[in-house]
């Protein structure tokens, strides 16, 4: 009984004491798990205070951390020196590691950083502040930016169509000019009638030709009979002294005419079929040119209908669409649709500038008549040398030589008439004419358009006092070196392409249109992006709004004196705002590395937001003067006189009301948020951020980890049955291990901002 009692005893003492060890086991993992939470959690938060009161930042600081680490684990395992104390668990720090990962200088990382910082005010600021300021003209520009497009489009098509139509004429005029230098060769001037004429007189056309003709055939014909009756006095040596010297005489002074007449008919006629040929040649050139430019005429005609076909279906339309339908509190009410009507109306009107279809047939028919009436002309001409050349003999017939100069001379005169002469019958005039009435603004136009393109300089012209700005700051060059080498590091760490490819800044257009167009393309793309943060917040929005948030931008009110007098002198204040501390949010956005590249692009990018803006304004004042281009070209003088304006207020008050249609102010600062979102590019955009870090704090941060990852062996002295518990570990494949009597617990813990 004894024995079975002992028996019992040893088993029931066995697992008793099994499970006691399990359970302090249990214990020590949960104690062990607690201790390296707590040890990684002090370790990070030892952050750097400068980036997180700066910028909103976290990033392990400069701390030894495997230090801080260890001596966490160690206070914590501490017991005290009393003699009389009894730990159940009795804990020992074995070993312990720390990983620091994952630095602030990534992309992944310092974007979520700036997302978690931004995600709950950026939404709100940015709707109540700019979103709120552009929904009620969204409409408004979207027939504005519509309106523009199609025009601009149009105007080009339009002067290239009539240009081509202003050459066709002139190639059919000029290819008619060339008859008129014939036409004197024929006769002089136009008569139903011609006398004959006697010899001795020249012979310069035609006319005189057949004018003298019988008078040569009765000279030639008597100089054969004193010839021969000459050679018979000869021959019978009969010749009587006092008729001899008169007969010779005679004979001289026939021979002579007739000479003149032979020799003056072969050069006209030889002229006249000189020009016959350059004639030919010119018409055979220039007729079929005159048919090409109908041709390009017709077709810039056809792609002017398909331009305005399309006009309605532009696919830039639809982020003015979203902003329109955000409903957000505190918006302001939208313009008057009369405006967007008075807008959305004139593309109504864009049918004016298509010639009808008729016309441009009848233009091309009277080219074919033309090459019609030259060949014929052409024929007479070759008929008019054929009877004319008779002229060299004694047989021809006079009246037909002076028929056919009159009736050659009455077919040029036709001609000319009809192509080249001005007068009521030029068919050339009338087309011309015809084509003036569609043209019937074109003068008023011309002249707008001159005018918008001298202040289009004048606002050039204070952009290039601007640029001078740089001759003044040669001493901030170094730190702007400085910042790019930053920028290039930062490139280069993140796998990126380094390059040349930053974005340039807007420029000024010298085209008044180009400038336009320009203008209300960045409308399209703002509004675009509006519409997408609207649908669905993006990671660009949030450094955005982080960039605009933490950095400085440039004061814009130092550029008063320089905008409204460009010939006044530069301050030293001036030149103070022009280092990178005062233009970091420029950087961000434009990221030129130096003093006034920046400050330019800005300048410039403004003012092509107040030129759209303006314009969209300038279609509703100038929405009854009736011809669509008319309307833009004024459109275009208007809202590049008042965008002047706008920028001298701007740069002397640092805010300007966003339309004269809308008193809400828009500051300097709402502007750059806005081109923030126009000029997409977020890896470039976090490099800057990064290296202008990096240069105001002196803090690296791509040595910066934000992740750290630890781990602890800790080791317990085992109470019962060490063998056992090595044996349970084994086959529960465990990563905690027992050594002698001893059980060490690996735990580790992982911690991140």
């Amino acid at each position: 009984m004894s024995i079975f009692l002992i028996l019992i005893l040893a088993i029931v003492f066995t697992f008793v004491a099994l499970f006691i060890d399990y359970a302090r086991i249990a214990a020590m993992k949960v104690q062990s798990e607690r201790l390296v939470h707590s040890a990684v959690r002090s370790v990070m938060s030892a952050y750097e205070p400068e980036l997180q009161q700066e910028y909103g930042l976290f990033a392990y600081g400069e701390s030894n951390g495997d230090q801080i680490m260890s001596g966490v684990l160690n206070d914590s395992m501490d017991h005290g020196d009393r003699g009389d104390s009894f730990s159940i668990l009795p804990l020992e720090l074995d070993t312990s590691s720390l990983q620091m990962e994952r630095m602030l200088g990534e992309y992944e990382i310092f974007n979520r950083q700036v997302g978690e910082e931004m995600k709950y005010k950026a939404p709100i600021d940015f709707t109540l502040e700019i979103v709120n300021k552009f929904k009620p003209i969204s409409q408004s520009m979207k027939e504005a930016s519509n309106t523009v497009d199609v025009l601009k489009k149009l105007q080009k098509l339009y002067d290239k169509r009539e240009d081509a139509l202003d050459e066709m004429l002139k190639k059919q005029k000029k290819s008619a000019q060339s008859v008129d230098d014939i036409s004197n060769l024929i006769m002089d001037q136009a008569s139903t009638h011609i006398s004959n004429e006697s010899l001795g007189g020249g012979i310069h056309s035609g006319k005189d030709i057949a004018a003298q003709y019988d008078d040569y055939v009765l000279k030639a014909n008597e100089l054969e009979r004193l010839i021969t009756q000459r050679q018979g006095k000869i021959s019978t040596d009969k010749s009587e002294d006092d008729n001899e010297d008169a007969e010779i005489a005679l004979m001289d002074s026939y021979s002579s005419l007739i000479s003149g007449y032979q020799q003056g008919s072969s050069s006209v006629l030889s002229s006249i079929s000189n020009i016959q040929n350059a004639l030919r040649a010119d018409h055979l050139k220039m007729l079929p040119e005159a048919i090409d430019l109908w041709e390009e005429a017709y077709k810039l005609n056809e792609q002017m209908k398909q331009v305005i076909e399309e006009s309605e279906n532009r696919s830039q339309s639809e982020g003015y669409d979203t902003v329109t339908r955000e409903d957000s509190p505190g918006s302001t009410e939208e313009l008057s649709n009369e405006d967007s009507e008075a807008i959305r109306k004139i593309r109504g009107q864009t049918d004016k500038l298509l010639l009808p279809e008729a016309l441009l047939q009848d233009l091309k028919k009277e080219i074919d008549v033309q090459i019609n009436h030259h060949q014929a002309l052409d024929g007479q001409i070759t008929s008019f040398s054929s009877t004319l050349s008779g002229a060299y003999g004694t047989t021809s017939s006079s009246s037909q030589m002076k028929s056919a100069v009159i009736e050659t001379r009455v077919q040029i005169d036709d001609y000319l008439r009809k192509y080249f002469i001005p007068g009521s019958n030029n068919i050339l005039e009338a087309e011309l004419r015809k084509l003036e009435e569609n043209r019937s603004s074109d003068k008023e136009r011309k002249e707008i358009e001159k005018k918008a393109k001298g202040k289009l300089k004048d606002a050039t012209n204070i952009l290039n006092k601007i640029n001078e700005l740089s001759g003044k700051a040669g001493s901030y060059m170094e730190a702007y070196r400085t910042l790019q080498q930053y920028y290039d590091e930062s490139m280069i760490f993140n796998k990126q392409s380094v390059g040349d490819s930053s974005y340039q800044g807007a420029q000024l257009d010298n085209d008044p249109y180009d400038a336009s167009t320009s203008a209300m393309d960045n409308m399209d793309g703002l509004f675009g992006s509006m519409g997408s943060m609207l649908t669905g917040l993006q990671d660009e929005f949030y450094q955005n709004e982080y960039a605009s948030l933490y950095f400085h931008h440039f004061d814009i009110t130092q550029l008063g004196d320089i905008v409204s007098n460009p010939d006044s002198s530069i301050g030293d204040d001036l030149v103070e705002q022009l280092s990178i501390h005062k233009q970091e949010l420029e950087y961000i956005l434009y990221g030129f590395h130096n003093p006034v590249g920046n400050i330019s692009a800005a300048y410039s990018e403004i003012f092509g937001v107040r030129l759209a803006i303006r314009t969209m304004e300038g279609l509703v004042k100038s929405s009854k003067l009736g011809n669509p281009l008319l309307i833009l070209a004024a459109a275009l003088l208007y809202g590049i006189e008042m965008a002047i304006v706008d920028m001298i207020q701007l740069c002397q008050k640092g805010s300007i009301e966003l339309s004269a249609y809308l008193k809400v102010e828009m500051t300097y600062r709402d502007y750059l948020r806005v081109f923030l979102f126009i000029h997409s590019n977020n890896d470039r955009k976090m490099s800057r951020m990064l290296s202008l870090i990096r240069f105001n704090t002196g803090i690296n941060p791509a040595e910066r980890a934000t992740y750290s990852s630890g781990e602890v062996r800790i080791g317990m002295k085992l109470w019962f049955l060490p063998g056992i518990m090595r044996m349970f570990s084994s086959a529960t494949n465990s990563e905690d291990e027992v050594e002698g009597n001893r059980y060490y617990a690996i735990k580790q813990a992982d911690y991140s901002y």
